[in-house]
C-alpha cells in the first residue's frame, strides 16, 4: 500500500560573497595557518559547512538586531570565535563578512 508523503521542496540559495567576506576568510586562514597548518583547513572546513547550511536553509538562523527593518543576520562557527554576517534577498544569501566576535562588532 502506498500512501500520501508531503515533501517539501528544498530550496537552494546562491550564496554571493563580497569582497570583504573574501578578504576576511584570507586573514583568518593565515592568521589559524601560523598557528598550525591543519587549524588553518580547520577553519575552512567549518566555513564551508556553515555555507552549506546556509545554502539550504539561511532562515533558520537569528538575525543581529531585534529591530524590525534588520535583515542581516548571523551564525557561528562551531569551533572558532568567528560569525558569518549574512543577508537573505530571494533566493540569494549575501556574505557580508567572517568577523571575529572577539573584535569590536561590524554592527551596532
Amino acid at each position: 500500500m502506498i500512501t500520501s508523503v508531503s515533501i517539501e521542496a528544498v530550496m537552494v540559495y546562491d550564496l554571493i560573497f563580497s569582497q570583504r567576506s573574501q578578504e576576511d576568510t584570507n586573514t583568518a586562514i593565515d592568521y589559524y595557518d601560523q598557528i598550525n597548518p591543519s587549524l588553518g583547513e580547520r577553519f575552512f572546513i567549518e566555513l564551508l559547512e556553515v555555507y552549506q547550511k546556509l545554502s539550504s536553509a539561511p532562515q533558520y538562523y537569528s538575525f543581529i538586531s531585534s529591530v524590525r527593518i534588520s535583515k542581516i543576520r548571523d551564525v557561528k562557527l562551531p569551533s572558532f570565535p568567528y560569525v558569518v554576517i549574512y543577508e537573505v534577498q530571494e533566493n540569494k544569501v549575501y556574505v557580508i563578512a567572517i568577523m571575529n566576535s572577539h573584535k569590536r562588532p561590524l554592527f551596532g
